[in-house]
């Protein structure tokens, strides 16, 4: 059984799940006719019931906003022509032969080999 997608689940919508309750009214009514009963049988018939925990609902709340990120990207281009074409320019004006580039570039290699020394 797929759990995925059950916020748009039919189980979610309101009073679906509360007819699956039992409130203490009609407990009392079944108690007072399962006492009547001289058989073997237990007095009180337990309710089957489900939850849902706190953490399976921020499950469920965290899967829908991967869905709407996953949609998203979908919908963008796979090529950005405005990033590579800004890229071409700069390419073209040194940009990225530049010290400040070199510097900045150093720097982020210095934090990624610095990562992977911790591990």
């Amino acid at each position: 059984m797929s759990m995925d997608k059950i916020n748009g689940s039919p189980l979610m919508r309101s009073g679906l799940l509360d007819r699956f309750k039992v409130d203490n009214k009609e407990k009392e009514g079944s108690e007072k006719a399962s006492s009547l009963n001289t058989d073997d049988r237990p007095s009180v018939i337990p309710a089957d019931r489900a939850e849902i925990s706190d953490t399976a609902h921020q499950l469920m709340d965290l899967r829908a906003a991967v869905d709407v990120g996953r949609s998203t990207l979908e919908s963008l281009p796979d090529v950005r022509e405005d990033k590579v074409a800004e890229a071409k320019k700069r390419m073209e004006q040194g940009y990225y032969n530049s010290q400040v580039v070199k510097d900045e570039l150093a720097g982020a290699l210095a934090k990624v080999f610095g990562k992977m020394d911790e591990l």
